[in-house]
């Protein structure tokens, strides 16, 4: 679906599979776009991330196992906020403007995820340079994390603003297909994690999105999907997850 807005009917339909990806056009300025981008890729640091992409600070992906890792994680909540605040100014910081959308569009708002008291970070710079790519996969939290807040999740979307994208390739690839918990079971094993299933497992027919600087655009996370590979250029996003756990409670927003 392309859309003006997020509304309610909106992410129900993403959470229900009604539809595997929503795009709204021109969510950020695109010429705020531009300005923030140049900054951002000074603020990779070289120790976070998995080596699929560039990071300025761990997902949440990469600190499950690791406990001083993952307090070092949750210590960049507020610092994280603030300097895409103080980035973007005067403009208004993109993770603060998803955030106000999800909050007005949700019957029961919108807020951080919370582990142990501690508030998640949201916002996830993520750089993927030319010859880089990710992998046809699922982001389900409960397969990474097992802990009451992971498998209470009714569903999750991941959401990606696009503030530069790539001369050739990098195309966000989506298709309408669920592997189950049941069948990811029996794949554990051969597919560790929820990382790198091979294209043969999947349905031929797939949804391919271009996107375009300023763009937001989110998909239901449990579908299978891909970047495809840059061949030309580079791009940054300013990615997380949302959480959902009923209409009447707060959407769950982290990276």
């Amino acid at each position: 679906m392309t859309v003006d807005t997020l509304d309610e009917k909106v992410l129900g339909d993403l959470l229900s599979l009604e539809s595997v990806a929503v795009r709204v056009p021109e969510f950020y300025d695109a010429m705020y776009c531009k300005a923030l981008a140049d900054l951002l890729y000074q603020e990779i640091d070289d120790t976070a991330g998995a080596g699929i992409y560039e990071s300025n600070i761990d997902s949440f992906w990469n600190v499950t196992q690791d406990p001083g890792r993952r307090e070092r994680y949750l210590a960049s909540t507020l610092p994280l906020l603030n300097r895409m605040r103080r980035l973007s100014a005067p403009h208004p910081s993109p993770v603060d403007h998803l955030r106000v959308a999800l909050d007005e569009s949700w019957p029961g708002g919108s807020t951080l995820m919370t582990l142990n008291g501690s508030k998640m970070p949201l916002g996830i710079t993520r750089v993927w340079r030319t010859g880089s790519e990710g992998l046809p996969h699922q982001d389900v939290l409960r397969r990474e994390f097992d802990d009451p807040m992971a498998h209470s999740l009714l569903g999750q979307l991941g959401v990606n603003i696009y503030l530069d994208t790539a001369d050739e390739g990098g195309e966000l690839e989506v298709w309408d297909h669920v592997i189950s918990d049941e069948e990811y079971q029996g794949m554990a094993d051969k597919y560790p994690g929820s990382y790198g299933y091979p294209r043969d497992i999947l349905p031929e027919e797939s949804v391919l999105i271009s996107p375009e600087p300023g763009d937001l655009i989110l998909i239901n996370a449990a579908c299978a999907h891909a970047i495809r590979k840059i061949t030309a250029g580079r791009r940054i996003t300013v990615s997380g997850f949302v959480g959902n756990y009923g209409t009447d409670l707060p959407l769950r927003c982290w990276s």
